[in-house]
């Protein structure tokens, strides 16, 4: 079974240092790391079981809207392809 990839995307670190926060206090997923994409975006990386992921991802996105008011993006790929998987596993390849 492959291993699920997930990215979280807000503006500012605070709303993804909360996500973060929320994602590994209640689900078993690996946060592999913060990547800042330009024009104060900041995303991260979030890998594990696909059910963990997608359990993740909302309690992640849902914690990073609250925080921060704004817009937040977040993708899931239950089989992500071979680049993917290595943004999703070393976040500096994408660090802007």
């Amino acid at each position: 079974m492959s291993e699920a990839a997930a990215f979280i995307e807000a503006e500012g670190f605070t709303p993804i240092f909360d996500a973060v926060d929320a994602m590994v206090k209640t689900t078993d997923v690996t946060v592999q790391g913060t990547m800042r994409l330009g024009g104060g975006l900041v995303a991260v990386g979030i890998t594990g079981d696909l059910a963990t992921v997608e359990e993740a991802t909302e309690i992640g996105a849902e914690t990073a809207r609250a925080v921060s008011g704004g817009r937040v993006n977040s993708i899931i790929f239950a089989n992500p392809s071979v680049p993917v998987s290595a943004i999703a596993h070393n976040t500096n390849l994408i660090d802007g």
